[in-house]
């Protein structure tokens, strides 16, 4: 694609508005952490963000691979660096929703990712014969749409930990995906000030291809994501 034009209109186009970009960023730990049994206080897996100032969450979503003999020993929970705390899991199949009876989900092992655009429920997601018994995308507890409109930056805390004296388990890895509004969008040094530093970067990011380059997210990059920029540019940031 012959991207040169738009580039050489950039200093005298101003026509459409700008839209909001987003950013998807995966951010992991691997962890190796035990999970003791029987310990209420558990384990914390702290899993740090960094993005620019000028981000805040549009959605966020955790996945967990955890080796476990009794998932429904377990309780997880995510914070976020502002001090925002869900549940994303508590004790599975408590009270019963079948087998294996009182003491929740009986099977080993998870590997999920949990989102709010899942279809099945974790709390209800137990397959005891399967291993893992909790698999795929699940619905949390509690949504992870509370962290919406926070800036993610800094340090975010999963805590992991089994209610039973019977069992213990290991967290063998965490990742946390994080999609960001960019909050004055032509500020993409998110230095707080627009000036020419933001035009090479819209300009080395419409050469790369890259998606915060397009503007007026059609998933193509020409002329009208120029003038998106510009017209925003133009407009200034709140």
């Amino acid at each position: 694609m012959n991207t040169g034009a738009p580039i050489i209109l950039l200093a005298t186009m101003l026509s459409t508005l700008a839209t909001s970009s987003a950013h998807a960023q995966e951010f992991c730990a691997l962890t190796n952490e035990f999970i003791p049994g029987d310990s209420p206080v558990g384990v914390d897996i702290p899993i740090n963000v960094d993005v620019s100032a000028n981000e805040s969450i549009a959605s966020v979503e955790l996945a967990l691979h955890i080796a476990h003999d009794w998932v429904g020993d377990l309780v997880i929970t995510l914070q976020s660096p502002n001090g925002t705390i869900i549940t994303i899991l508590d004790r599975p199949g408590i009270p019963s929703s079948g087998f294996p009876g009182p003491f929740g989900c009986g099977g080993q092992g998870i590997i999920a990712t949990f989102t709010d655009s899942a279809s099945a429920p974790a709390e209800t997601a137990c397959t005891p014969n399967q291993m893992p018994t909790m698999a795929g995308d699940l619905i949390p507890l509690m949504p992870l749409s509370a962290f919406i409109g926070e800036q993610p930056s800094g340090q975010w805390t999963i805590n992991v930990s089994d209610q039973s004296s019977y069992d213990f388990g290991i967290v063998l890895d965490a990742c946390l995906f994080v999609t960001t509004n960019i909050d004055c969008p032509p500020d993409l040094t998110g230095e707080g000030n627009l000036n020419f530093l933001d035009v090479s970067a819209f300009l080395t990011a419409f050469g790369n291809q890259d998606p915060v380059a397009d503007f007026n997210t059609d998933g193509n990059f020409n002329f009208l994501d120029v003038s998106a920029f510009l017209s925003a540019f133009s407009a200034g940031c709140p």
